[in-house]
């Protein structure tokens, strides 16, 4: 059954090569304008490797052609076709020839639905492992017939491709720390269902998210004096500040692998829920005996600590502690949900609150703001922002789309608007929920973590299946290693054979304990798989070999320092047993022997 062009957008490519007959008839017909490629207003570097070529307002086959002769083999080109009147009418000859560059692979079409479907649709296909970036073929002539729509397009591409790519080399950045980090932390996750509790307790209540951002300061009087009215979630980061205040929140929640606490040992109140993510700096999570909820935002290293034994409930992030609190304050069913110190800007030229306790240095912040861009501001006119922010913001606008029965109330008063936000003062918000019987109740009972003697029985015994399939991965990596180094000079098909089954052994390897190596090895395996897609420096099967032998030498070495974290972690846990309280120094102790 053919798709309803005029609703959907679709992907002809290799893998669909006879979408082309629903789209491009066998019709005589004028054919759609090309793109004189020498004449874009933009400079292209058209050796650039494993890139994506976006070509917008034409799918003119000579211009096709054109751009296929001068981009790498391992770079892709991708159409989104502009619907000219004559854009799917292709004589049977050309039809021909489209196919045959569809079938080829390095060329894809999205066509049908509107332009917005069809960008989202690009976004969806765009694997970022295989390709570093990407580059607009723009002709003047449709950036002058339709500048605006235009516009809208690229900033969308740009917005979710650089969402992508942030998300990627964030993980690669931060995995084997976050990884690292719940295990030590795993003896303080013993499986409570407190976010399951919450869902729905502030049905129709305000709920206010308060985080750092430049604009907060202003608003601190105005929430001191009416703090009763909401249930407030608060970013770790601010707490000092809000303290000094007198402010006490309902909820502080943390993200970071490498915050520190900004309170002293168990400083933050009884009534206080201490809402941190497994992956969170020890450090911080070990600064508290009570209160704790424990987190998960990502789905394989939970999965890894769930195998030991130690549960964090899943609560939705977009990278940043303060999408995590909103997130929260989504289930717990807050109405409206209001905002401020959420400048996602430079707001002034600086980059948090006054009081935070970790700004950038004069020089770090001068090459944020020269490297940003600018952005629709809250009051009008642009603001400066920077990449990251950019990317927070883009969360912020798409997760508001998915709740249109929820009202979401900016009340930041500074830095960047926020698409799909009501905007309104703080002090009008107070005055209003003032004017009602609501009044916020806490949020839960206080009560004191102690170290649960079976839990840690749990986890110890975890850690030996775990390791004993890591120990096994490795065997096979090693095994690999020897496959390669008896190849000869010229590997036969058969020893090819072998090495594509031992690929499989490895692919197939229980997935839990793979990953754990795959964190340990992320940043070599990478480069790697560069050369690899990029065949730099590669000559015929001998080099390939090469590249596969390093692989298993890079995993047998992953292998084998997963083992000595893993023994760390089972000294530490032992510790903890023999303890059996919350004690911060074996923390900071923990991979120092």
């Amino acid at each position: 059954m053919h798709p309803d062009l005029n609703l959907h957008s679709i992907v002809i490519d290799a893998d669909t090569p006879e979408a082309l007959s629903w789209v491009y008839q066998g019709e005589q017909g004028s054919e759609p304008p090309g793109v004189n490629l020498d004449d874009l207003p933009i400079d292209v570097d058209w050796s650039r490797k494993r890139m994506i070529w976006v070509l917008y307002g034409s799918c003119h086959l000579q211009t096709l052609e054109d751009v296929l002769s001068r981009i790498t083999d391992c770079s892709k080109l991708v159409v989104l076709e502009s619907q000219a009147p004559d854009a799917y009418h292709l004589r049977p000859t050309q039809h021909d020839k489209l196919l045959m560059l569809v079938t080829d692979g390095k060329l894809s079409l999205i066509v049908g639905g509107s332009l917005i479907q069809r960008a989202d649709q690009f976004l969806k296909m765009v694997d970022i492992n295989l390709f570093d970036g990407w580059k607009p073929l723009l002709s003047q002539a449709v950036m002058n017939a339709q500048p605006e729509k235009t516009r809208q397009l690229f900033e969308r591409l740009a917005s979710g491709l650089n969402s992508k790519i942030l998300s990627k080399r964030t993980y690669m950045a931060v995995a084997m720390h976050y990884l690292r980090n719940t295990l030590v932390n795993a003896p303080l996750a013993a499986g409570e269902s407190r976010l399951k509790q919450w869902a729905a307790q502030r049905s129709n209540q305000p709920v206010l998210i308060v985080a750092a951002g430049p604009s907060l300061n202003k608003q601190l009087p105005m929430l001191a004096a009416n703090q009763d009215l909401f249930t407030i979630l608060a970013v770790n980061t601010v707490w000092p500040i809000l303290e000094k205040h007198g402010i006490v929140p309902d909820a502080v929640l943390s993200l970071d692998r490498n915050s520190r606490p900004s309170w002293p040992q168990n400083g933050i109140s009884q009534s206080t829920a201490f809402c941190v993510d497994m992956g969170c700096a020890p450090e911080l999570l070990w600064s508290q005996d009570h209160n704790h909820v424990i987190t998960a935002c990502d789905p394989i290293t939970s999965a890894i600590a769930g195998s030991l034994g130690a549960k964090g409930e899943f609560l939705r992030t977009g990278g940043s502690v303060a999408t995590s609190a909103f997130s929260l304050a989504v289930l717990l069913g807050g109405n409206p949900l209001v905002l401020i110190g959420q400048d996602l800007a430079l707001t002034d030229g600086r980059d948090h609150a006054a009081g935070y306790p970790h700004t950038y240095n004069s020089q770090t912040l001068k090459h944020r703001t020269d490297n940003g861009f600018d952005v629709d501001g809250y009051h009008g006119g642009r603001v400066r922002t920077e990449r990251q922010l950019m990317f927070y913001k883009t969360w912020f606008e798409e997760r508001i789309k998915e709740l249109p029965e929820r009202l979401i109330i900016n009340a930041t008063e500074g830095g960047a608007r926020i698409k799909g936000a009501l905007q309104v003062p703080f002090a009008s918000i107070c005055q209003e929920i003032r004017d009602t019987s609501l009044r916020k109740r806490p949020l839960m009972e206080p009560y004191k973590r102690s170290i649960d003697t079976e839990h840690m029985a749990k986890l110890r015994l975890g850690l030996v299946g775990l390791k004993e399939n890591i120990i096994a991965f490795g065997q096979l990596a090693s095994e690999g290693r020897s496959l390669c180094r008896s190849k000869g000079k010229k590997p036969t098909k058969k020893q090819m054979a072998r090495i594509d089954r031992m690929n499989q052994k490895l692919k197939d390897h229980e997935p839990l304990s793979k990953h754990f190596v795959d964190v340990m090895c992320m940043t070599q395996l990478e480069s790697i798989r560069y050369i690899a897609q990029t065949g730099e420096g590669m000559e015929g099967l001998a080099d390939a070999v090469k590249k596969y032998d390093e692989v298993y030498q890079n995993i047998e070495s992953a292998a084998s320092l997963a083992q000595t974290l893993l023994d760390q972690v089972d000294r530490f846990y032992q510790r903890v047993s023999e303890r059996g309280e919350i004690d911060p120094s074996l923390v900071s102790a923990v991979f120092t022997d």
